[in-house]
């Protein structure tokens, strides 16, 4: 598309010609959905047990592995260092987009109500990731700090509906 001049069009005060002109738009790594897809079927398989999860766990600990302060901050909440109703979870719309393409590609089904699991390809991917030593080696660590730890009860008090 041609960049589009314009000449004293809106601003009467500013007497100079301006350009418009479209710029690719970059897409932060945390929100693509292949780094998304990756993230989450190594999350099922190593943080969650039967490699199975319902959506708000799911948000939490993706939440969580996004940066080195929501990993720490995920990690104290697991450990008893802070209580788990201090922490502001952002849930993000790129992760169910991230799912959605998940089930598409077959790695994932849904389960009984808002839990999806691996299937038997996702297990193979998540193993593969997994073995790869480069490969999500920050996220990987952080998994295998935080084990399974998050719980559904322990994500339950993180949104203040429980104790």
């Amino acid at each position: 598309m041609p960049d589009i001049a314009h000449h004293n069009a809106v601003i009467p005060e500013i007497d100079v010609e301006f350009l418009f002109r479209r710029r690719p738009v970059a897409i932060p790594a945390d929100l693509r959905p292949s780094w998304r897809v990756a993230v989450i079927v190594l999350l099922l398989r190593k943080c969650c047990r039967q490699n199975r999860s319902g959506f708000t766990r799911l948000h939490v600990l993706s939440w969580g592995v996004r940066t080195i302060e929501t990993r720490n901050a995920l990690i104290a909440a697991a450990a008893g260092d802070i209580p788990p109703n201090t922490l502001l979870v952002r849930i993000e719309p790129s992760l169910n987009r991230a799912v959605n393409f998940a089930l598409g590609e077959g790695l994932l089904r849904r389960v009984s109500g808002d839990k999806v699991e691996l299937t038997p390809s996702g297990i193979t991917f998540a193993d593969q990731l997994d073995s790869n030593v480069v490969a999500f080696s920050r996220e990987k660590a952080f998994m295998d700090s935080v084990g399974r730890r998050i719980t559904e009860s322990l994500v339950t008090q993180m949104f203040g509906k429980g104790s």
